[in-house]
């Protein structure tokens, strides 16, 4: 019965690094940084800021109400998920090797 459950730990454990591994890959496919709505003469307009090297680049979207903006908020808030569900499987495979352990 323990090596039947090891089996399956193991098995969680791969699953859960090659989950890892693509959520990585899928994370480099989005801009890094934040994104900021300025206010200039009554409008909005939206700007993601990061950091390139030592400097921090602020490079212009559009107005708020284009698409060019919509675009960028939906990818922020997918690279978002990404990142969250990432760090989930991160302290899930800490939790799997540390079961792991007790049947070496």
């Amino acid at each position: 019965m323990n090596n039947v459950l090891k089996s399956v730990l193991e098995e969680e454990l791969e699953r859960n690094q090659r989950k890892q591994e693509v959520f990585s890959n899928e994370l480099l496919k989005y801009h890094k940084g934040s994104l900021s709505i300025i206010k200039i003469k009554g409008k909005k307009y939206l700007y993601r800021k990061y950091r390139l090297n030592s400097k921090i680049v602020t490079e212009y979207i559009g107005s708020v109400a284009s698409a060019e903006a919509d675009k960028a908020i939906k990818e922020k808030e997918k690279y978002n998920n990404l990142k969250k569900d990432l760090k989930d499987l991160k302290v899930e495979e800490e939790k799997l090797k540390r079961v792991l352990k007790i049947y070496d």
